[in-house]
Parts: structure tokens; C-alpha cells; sequence
């Protein structure tokens, strides 16, 4: 089981909420939020498809002002995908 705190946020799925985050983290000393986390720091995990994260990070990008571009990576939790978006 994982834990949230002031560096580390769980979005169940990639959502305006995902955004949010992770413009405070820029405007902070960066952090990391992972896509397929319960609040609770079960994994839930997510479907990617081919596109899904260029879409996401095209998202980010057009929703931001400066742009945010994050490191992404995929890591497999228990079987179950998670996405990790990081900004430093």
C-alpha cells in the first residue's frame, strides 16, 4: 500500500483533477501524481490503448499556460498498469 503527501497525489483516472495537480507541483518543487491509484493507495489500475498517453500529454500541454510537460512513465503494480506523471 502506498500513501499521498505533499509530493505524491492518486488519481483513480486522467481527469482535469490530474491537471491541477500537476500544475501545483511545477509552481511547488515538483512531485508526482499516479494515474490508476485509489485515494486510499489501492491500485486500480488503467487501460492504455495506443494513443492514450500522447493524448494525455497533448492534454496537458494545450491546458497549460506556460505548457507542462511531465515525464511519464508506466509501471505495472500488481498486475494492474499505472501511470506515473512527473514534474521536477
Amino acid at each position: 500500500m502506498f500513501d499521498e503527501c505533499t509530493k505524491t497525489e492518486f488519481k483513480q483516472s486522467f481527469t482535469d483533477d490530474v491537471i491541477i495537480a500537476l500544475v501545483a507541483f511545477a509552481n511547488a518543487k515538483g512531485g508526482e501524481v499516479y494515474v490508476g491509484m485509489r485515494d486510499n493507495g489501492k491500485v486500480s489500475g488503467v487501460s492504455l490503448g495506443k494513443e492514450t498517453l500522447q493524448t494525455w500529454l497533448n492534454e496537458i500541454k494545450q491546458k497549460t499556460e506556460p505548457s507542462i510537460i511531465p515525464d511519464i512513465d508506466v509501471v505495472d503494480v500488481d498486475d494492474k498498469q499505472v501511470v506515473m506523471l512527473s514534474i521536477r
